[in-house]
């Protein structure tokens, strides 16, 4: 579809509660952060600590509200959603549409970053509790996994010993999932991000039916809807250019030889990287050496 078509056609889109689309980044943020949501996110990490049998937690509190005013800005925090659980551990949760293996990096520099601002300057080191980190992808990240849920511990390789338990990433790779994967609660979840019908979801967990409400509100706000169009927006022409540059990228490479193609395709993930952190806010100097790529190469994209 034309750029212009895709624009006509999305602006007197007619949004109902099925037709939302339930990765856009807006509509996470309202649904995962807002004051009044606590119960809804904690049903979602609960069924993400049960699909591997860990323990569950009671309540959470939400580290970073969401705000309309500030995520327009550009100033909400990095990640998606931060949330404390009664037993002082924190959960991050972050929706990644589109990315590569550059995105592990990634997830382990803001899971880094949750764990460092645990601690004030002179702090005793005692007081740093575990990070839990839930990345929910709309790629494939580990082909040689066939399950949709993976987690990643700190471990001794010859005696399969977990160092801590302050280090947990979780990856949730949406395309990996389907019927024969179904989990009960967390599967729930899953079909919800996929666009399951919320009549359907409704039978199989009553949490739904908060969030069937909470979506309603969603639509129901100008300001709100104004701002998830402008994502899909966002989304829709991001991943066209990257698919043109993926496209040049092939055929320049062919044309250099093999050798150079591979090169040519290592850069162009390492500015796709750089680019997805900018667009994050991270310090220059940390996306430098994240990437691979100058300071000078990353202040001109």
């Amino acid at each position: 579809m034309e750029e212009f078509e895709y624009l006509e056609k999305s602006k007197n889109e007619i949004i109902t509660i099925d037709s939302l689309n339930k990765k856009n980044d807006c509509f996470i943020r309202y649904l995962f952060s807002d004051e009044g949501n606590e119960n809804i996110v904690l049903d979602f990490i609960n069924g993400v600590m049960i699909d591997l049998n860990f323990q569950t937690f009671n309540n959470v509190v939400i580290l970073n509200p969401f705000n309309l005013t500030k995520y327009l800005d550009g100033k909400e925090s990095i990640v998606d959603v931060k949330c404390i659980t009664e037993d002082n551990q924190t959960v991050i949760i972050e929706i990644q549409l589109q990315g590569n293996q550059y995105f592990i990096r990634r997830s382990l520099y803001y899971w880094a970053n949750s764990y460092s601002s645990l601690l004030n300057k002179s702090e005793n080191y005692t007081k740093l509790s575990p990070v839990i980190s839930i990345n929910v992808l709309d790629f494939v990240l580990f082909n040689d996994i066939k399950d949709f849920h993976s987690c990643y511990l700190l471990k001794e390789i010859k005696h399969n010993k977990i160092l801590t338990d302050h280090c947990m990433l979780h990856y949730i790779e949406l395309p990996k999932f389907n019927l024969n994967n179904d989990k009960e609660k967390l599967s729930s979840w899953i079909k919800f991000f996929k666009g399951e019908n919320m009549s359907n979801l409704i039978k199989e967990n009553n949490i739904f039916e908060e969030v069937e409400k909470r979506c309603q509100s969603f639509i129901d706000s100008d300001p709100l809807i104004n701002a998830y169009r402008k994502k899909e927006w966002n989304e829709y022409f991001y991943k066209d250019m990257m698919n043109v540059e993926r496209e040049e990228g092939i055929k320049e490479g062919m044309k250099k030889g093999k050798l150079e193609g591979l090169k040519e395709g290592r850069i162009s993930e390492q500015i796709s990287m750089a680019t997805a952190m900018k667009k994050d806010g991270a310090d220059i100097n940390l996306i430098s050496k994240y990437t691979g790529l100058t300071i000078d190469e990353i202040e001109k994209l």
